[in-house]
């Protein structure tokens, strides 16, 4: 009998030493200056060698010595070089980094990882403050909130942030009325109510749903959504030895690269300097932000990228008339033939508008239903003329609009003599260019006359209904212009120079351009621009574009750009973000453009010659 209560006794000390030594167990993490890190039978350099411990692994640590310490790993124990160890109890009053992605401070681990409510969400770049530490957990705190993350979740490390870059924390706005919950969990209770237009930021997303802070210490759950997001703002940074338009354009090409979603839909960007990094911003042309990205466009490499486009499309403010109502605005009641007349709707909605054109009560023109509430005509006969403006909202509901103008003959018939021509304004449909017409095979043409006017050609031989006749058998059927025998033969007749060779190297085409120079270039497949300028860091190109439409449905890897300030390049959504952007609605189709091409860009696909001389 004494010998089984002794025996019990044993068991029970036994048993309350293994629940000690288990409660005082505590995660570290191995650091070692390179490779692994052996662990012996007995703490001793002789000892038995029973595991390779992979560098920066996770253990368990149960005694702690001077020199050696015991340790788990993969259910084996045994004993490794303290001086290899990062002991939570070394962390207390540092400043140290999650090892990867975004860290969550939880209000109270008590209530369990996946149901605690979240206090903080914290960026691989944002440091956090030890404050103690008690096992699988430590308390932390940032920007004046306290939390608690598991302890194996932080690197220890007080220089630098390591691992993976991770950012998301993106600007929101609430497009609709949605309560906060605690967790991914719709059925979960609400910590707080969104209203629309109450600003947030978001972090991670789940499943539809994203955990957005609130405020200082309130953050929770949101379906995205509920939310639009604006994405990253212009700045005028420059990183290394590149400028903000070289890092942007290296930047599509990495992401394009790395995933293929880039190659199949229409995507723009822009960018700004963050951590080193740019960050870069990809909308549709809804104007809906569907990627975020990290990217090391020195490097070429994509850090991080985030896709959103679950969440709503981006709300604009608009001076939008009560429900109902339509205001049709021309500017000008009297116009001549060949002038540009601009329209103006304004109306209870966005959604759709359709123009139906009149000409002495006989019907010319209808358009198709579409989100142009700024519209352009271009008359090509006198008359009475009553324009029609019909819009409709999401609902079905419909309302109508009428202003007439008048078109005066009395006027010479306009040859569409201007600065920029619009092939496809309509005035050209009926202008013959061999087999074809100028409004759709004149491209080359168009840049011909462009290129003539900034030489100063004034004469009638060089608007482009005369260009057509003269070189009309450079239009070659089933294949386009020829523009080298465009061009060689007009340099003879005009008296400017050229050559066979296309020019690839950006240092020449910047020295040539600054010295008055003009260039012809296949701007993307099937289409011809001109090259009238560049920006004074020699980044970006000045563009002048016939058809501009041709070019941004058909442009590859690159952007059309506008400047949004001096120095400052944006690339266009759609067409309609271009400064002096007309839309025809004859047509459905923009008209001439001047805009901006990064010199990478027009370099590759190399220029023509277009050099001033003596005229003959």
């Amino acid at each position: 009998m004494k010998a089984r209560k002794a025996f019990v006794l044993i068991a029970a000390v036994t048993l309350l030493c293994l629940m000690v030594c288990a409660a005082l167990a505590e995660p570290a993490r191995v650091v070692t200056p390179k490779g692994p890190l052996n662990m012996r039978k007995t703490p001793d350099d002789k000892g038995k060698l029973l595991e390779s411990v992979p560098n920066k692994s996770m253990v368990d640590v149960e005694e702690v010595g001077e020199t050696w310490s015991k340790i788990t790993y993969k259910k084996k124990s045994g004993y490794v070089k303290t001086e290899y160890l990062k002991l939570p109890e070394n962390m207390v009053g540092k400043e140290i980094y999650s090892d990867e992605g975004m860290l969550l401070m939880l209000v109270h681990p008590a209530e369990g990882k996946e149901s605690a409510a979240v206090a903080l969400p914290v960026g691989a770049w944002e440091a956090v403050l030890v404050e103690k530490t008690d096992g699988d957990w430590t308390k932390v705190s940032r920007d004046g909130v306290t939390g608690y993350v598991e302890t194996k979740d932080l690197s220890y490390q007080k220089e630098e942030p390591s691992g993976e870059i991770a950012w998301m924390k993106e600007p929101a706005v609430a497009v609709q009325q949605t309560e906060v919950k605690v967790s991914a969990n719709p059925k979960d209770e609400s910590i707080a109510t969104l209203n629309p237009g109450d600003e947030v930021a978001v972090t991670l997303i789940e499943k539809g749903q994203c955990l957005v802070i609130v405020s200082k210490g309130v953050c929770g759950y949101v379906p995205a959504s509920a939310l639009a997001l604006s994405g990253p703002e212009d700045t005028d940074a420059e990183t290394g030895s590149i400028t903000r338009t070289e890092a942007l354009s290296k930047a599509e090409a990495a992401l394009r690269k790395k995933y293929k979603a880039f190659s199949k839909e229409k995507l723009y960007g822009i960018t700004a300097v963050e951590n080193g990094y740019y960050r870069c911003g990809f909308f549709n042309d809804q104007d809906q932000y569907l990627f975020g990205a990290l990217v090391d466009a020195e490097a070429g490499k994509v850090a991080y990228i985030a896709q959103y486009d679950g969440f709503a499309v981006l709300t604009h403010e608009a001076a939008l008339l009560p429900e109902g109502e339509i205001e049709l605005a021309l500017s000008a009641d009297t116009v001549a033939i060949g002038e540009t007349i601009d329209i103006t709707v304004n109306a209870w909605t966005l959604h759709q508008a359709q123009y139906t054109l009149y000409m002495n009560g006989t019907q010319i023109v209808e358009s198709k239903p579409g989100a142009h509430f700024k519209a352009a005509y271009r008359p090509r006969q006198a008359g009475e003329y009553k324009l029609y403006v019909t819009v409709t909202d999401e609902k079905g509901t419909y309302q109508t609009a009428q202003a007439d103008f008048t078109v005066d003959g009395s006027l010479d018939a306009n040859d569409g003599v201007q600065e920029i021509y619009s092939q496809k304004d309509g005035w050209w449909k009926d202008k013959r260019y061999r087999h074809s017409s100028l409004a759709k095979s004149g491209c080359a043409i168009f840049t011909l006359s462009h290129a003539l006017n900034r030489m100063g050609h004034t004469e009638q031989a060089a608007l482009p209904a005369n260009l057509a006749t003269k070189y009309a058998y450079c239009l070659i059927p089933e294949e386009g212009t020829n523009n080298t025998l465009l061009i060689n033969t007009a340099a003879r007749d005009f008296g400017f120079t050229t050559q066979g060779e296309l020019i690839n190297e950006p240092e020449k085409i910047a020295k040539l351009i600054r010295e008055g120079t003009f260039f012809s270039f296949s701007i993307a497949r099937g289409h011809i621009a001109m090259v009238s300028g560049i920006s004074d860091d020699g980044s970006m190109i000045r563009v002048v574009d016939s058809a501009p439409l041709a070019t941004f449905e058909r442009i590859k890897d690159a952007s059309q750009y506008y400047e949004k300030r001096p120095g400052v390049y944006r690339a266009a959504l759609t067409l309609d973000d271009m400064p002096g952007a007309r839309w025809f609605f004859e047509t459905d189709e923009y008209g001439g453009l001047e805009y901006w091409l990064p010199m990478e860009y027009v370099a590759k696909r190399g220029v023509r010659l277009i050099q001033p001389g003596t005229k003959e």
